[in-house]
C-alpha cells in the first residue's frame, strides 16, 4: 500500500508543478495585457472551489497551493 501512496504523491507532486507553471504563464499574459500581477477574483474563485470539496482544511491547501508559483521555479 505505501507503494500507492508515494505513487500518488509524486503525481500530487507534478500536478501542483503543472499549475505552478500554468498560473506563472498567466500572470505573464495579465501582465503583458496591461494587467495586475494578481486576480483577486480568480483567487477567491480557488480558495471557495478547495473549500467547497475539502471543507475548512481546503482553504489552508488552497492558500498553499496558490503561494506556489512563486516558491516554484518557471517550469
Amino acid at each position: 500500500m505505501s507503494d500507492d501512496v508515494a505513487t500518488l504523491d509524486r503525481q500530487i507532486i507534478q500536478l501542483l508543478g503543472r499549475r505552478a507553471a500554468a498560473a506563472h504563464r498567466q500572470v505573464h499574459a495579465r501582465v503583458a495585457s496591461g494587467g495586475s500581477r494578481t486576480s483577486l477574483a480568480e483567487e477567491n474563485l480557488v480558495i471557495e472551489r478547495y473549500r467547497e470539496e475539502l471543507g475548512r482544511p481546503g482553504v489552508n491547501l488552497a492558500l498553499l497551493v496558490l503561494g506556489l508559483p512563486e516558491r516554484l521555479p518557471a517550469l
